[in-house]
């Protein structure tokens, strides 16, 4: 069929100048490494700073972010949740996929337009940076750049979504007529929702449009545009068009800029240097020498390594599929029974969660303006203790019924001891990025670029990591940027939309007032986690409700970071909790042999093991913050 031709062949050309503008775009991601690494080096060696480096640092992560996004949207790879499209009949999915991807052209394009508008003011206005005087306006341009591209991204894939639905010519004045009126009520909406007769409270609004946020997830738009669209109407309700109007070129552009968010790709790239390095096999060869002997040995191993591989990775998901790929075949071989491999598997990957460095800490220290350092220190013990209770959960279940895991060979003390020299520079990384954030002798984000050239340079020094795993890890990274980021962008966009409704302030207020002890609401909050971890990913979660309980918790008295270590736990446990449980699915993409309901009941022992210990940290909150308090006294 010509048509079905045509738009492959667009389809194919958008992958390709997406791919190629996410290159570029990783190019800037690794000029910033370069530029943290060579200033921390210079500052302290011979006292001689890069003049604007932070600068520098601001203007590349927009370029990273923007030019990742589209490249991450033609491989339709944007968080979303399809929990219920996935279960629609193929006709109904495909139809309401088709008005989603309407529905993110729109938003796109108006953020393109706004943010190119706000490009040209920043021009007229001759508005400059204060060190090196970079003009703002290109790097604007970047941002109505990205969303333009990635409206374009978005026309394809609605072409390829109407050539499958459309099947005669009345069907096409049909679809033109919805995308028609589409467009029309976003305008009329945008233009008059601050004018319609009737009218709630800010709170009432605040609740709503939680309610439509958990709407557009589940009718299958991408988090970030869900985001987008309801904090975006929400302003235009509360404030007028032109505020929410005002938000969706003001907000992209400001987010990408900001300094403190470059955290994320610098750990991210760091992680996926390690990932491409082989660090983890090291890891697991190291862990089996030692502990593989064990009723239950090799899944014991397989959760040390993890705890290892955590600490240089900080991705939960690459965690897991970089330990199954090693570590399953090797317990198959051994004949362990295949849903306590699987779990141990995806259960030990939420370690790269928990402990440090964490993306999720950086991104809950990003949102509670808390000190990154201090949240990875006190990390720590919680991990430890996790990795115990899962260890101990998998020797109980073995010596219980050695065919689970029948123990592996037994090695000398001499073979243990050689497995060591693997690990020394997973160590001294972990040491040097943790150590010198917080002794002071760099910034969290001058962490994330010296523990990035230095998993590079361990990986080239040792032969491990190839011009092909150089390439990989910087499109991965670039990639994971511009879905995290973009996440970053839509919560901003729906945090001045709750910011104006007061939800979580009022909600704060309420919550002091009530004539029960505090204990009994931390344990609804964390139901409520519990359950949102059924439905939708970890990291979108963190997003959207930690700025809503944060001030609740805050104002019962209980410490941030103590609540920090509390909130990343079940975030861990929103990743292998069915039916989302993200660990478990990316797994499954590496174990083709075992269904995913046996995968979910691998990993519920676990999930008792995380309860568990969610229970002694509320119980013994000095397990948390402990080792920070300790540090903290040393350093004084």
């Amino acid at each position: 069929m010509p048509l079905d031709r045509v738009i492959g062949s667009l389809e194919r050309t958008s992958f390709s100048v997406t791919r190629a503008i996410n290159a570029i775009g990783v190019f800037f991601l690794t000029m910033m490494m370069l530029v943290i690494t060579v200033d921390v080096l210079s500052r302290y060696l011979f006292n001689l700073p890069i003049e604007g480096s932070l600068e520098i640092i601001r203007f590349a992560l927009v370029l990273t972010i923007l030019f990742g996004i589209p490249y991450t949207t033609a491989r339709k790879q944007h968080v979303s949740i399809d929990i219920v499209t996935s279960k629609l009949s193929g006709q109904v999915g495909m139809r309401l996929e088709t008005i989603m991807i309407l529905i993110s052209l729109i938003l796109s394009v108006i953020v393109a337009w706004r943010s190119f508008e706000y490009a040209l003011l920043k021009h007229r206005m001759s508005e400059i940076s204060a060190v090196l005087h970079f003009p703002f306006a290109p790097f604007i341009l970047a941002v109505a750049f990205g969303f333009g591209l990635t409206g374009c991204v978005l026309i394809i894939q609605l072409l390829r979504s109407m050539e499958q639905n459309v099947k005669n010519r009345r069907q096409v004045i049909l679809w033109l007529l919805v995308g028609a009126a589409m467009v029309v009520v976003f305008y009329l909406a945008a233009q008059d929702l601050r004018y319609i007769p009737w009218r709630v409270g800010l709170v009432t609004a605040g609740v709503l449009g939680l309610g439509f946020v958990f709407a557009a997830f589940l009718a299958g738009l991408p988090v970030f545009l869900s985001l987008i669209l309801v904090g975006f109407l929400g302003m235009c309700y509360l404030r007028g068009t032109p505020a929410g109007l005002s938000i969706m070129g003001s907000i992209p552009f400001n987010t990408a800029s900001h300094y403190e968010f470059s955290v994320i790709p610098l750990f991210v790239l760091m992680g996926e240097f390690c990932f491409f390095s082989g660090i983890g096999r090291d890891l697991y060869d190291m862990a089996y020498k030692w502990v593989g002997s064990l009723p239950g040995g090799l899944s014991m191993g397989t959760v040390c390594a993890c705890g290892g591989f955590a600490a240089v990775c900080g991705d939960s998901m690459a965690t897991a599929v970089t330990m199954g790929t090693v570590a399953i075949p090797e317990m198959k071989r051994y004949n362990y029974d295949r849903r306590l491999a699987t779990g141990c598997v995806a259960a030990g990957g939420t370690l790269g969660v928990l402990i440090p460095p964490s993306l999720a800490f950086i991104l809950y220290a990003v949102i509670t303006d808390q000190s990154i350092a201090t949240l990875f220190i006190a990390g720590v013990l919680p991990g430890i203790l996790l990795i115990s209770l899962f260890m101990l959960n998998i020797y109980v279940r073995a010596v219980r019924n050695p065919a689970l895991g029948p123990p592996g060979p037994s090695t000398t003390w001499k073979e243990k001891i050689y497995a060591l020299q693997g690990v020394w520079a997973t160590l001294v990384l972990f040491a040097i990025v943790i150590g010198g954030m917080y002794i002071g002798v760099f910034t969290p984000t001058e962490g994330g670029g010296i523990g990035a050239a230095g998993a590079f340079v361990i990986g080239v020094v040792r032969r491990r990591l190839d011009w092909n795993g150089i390439l990989s890890s910087l499109l991965e990274a670039g990639r994971i940027t511009g879905t995290c980021l973009s996440i970053l962008i839509g919560a901003n966009v729906f945090g001045y939309f709750l910011a104006a409704s007061k939800l979580p302030l009022e909600m704060a207020d309420f919550v002091t007032k009530l004539p029960v002890p505090s204990i009994f609401i931390l344990t609804a909050i964390l139901i409520i986690y519990l359950l949102l971890g059924c439905l939708m990913p970890a990291i979108p979660m963190l997003i959207l409700t930690v700025p809503i309980f944060f001030p609740v918790v805050m104002a019962m008295g209980y410490d941030p970071i103590w609540f920090g270590v509390i909130m990343v736990l079940m975030f861990e446990m929103a990743v292998i909790t069915p039916p989302m449980g993200i660990n478990v699915l990316a797994l499954q993409t590496v174990v083709h042999d075992v269904s995913l309901s046996d995968m979910f009941r691998g990993v519920l022992p676990f999930l008792m093991a995380m309860i568990v210990c969610v229970i002694l940290i509320i119980l013994f909150p000095e397990i948390a913050t402990s080792l920070p308090d300790l540090i903290e006294g040393l350093s004084r």
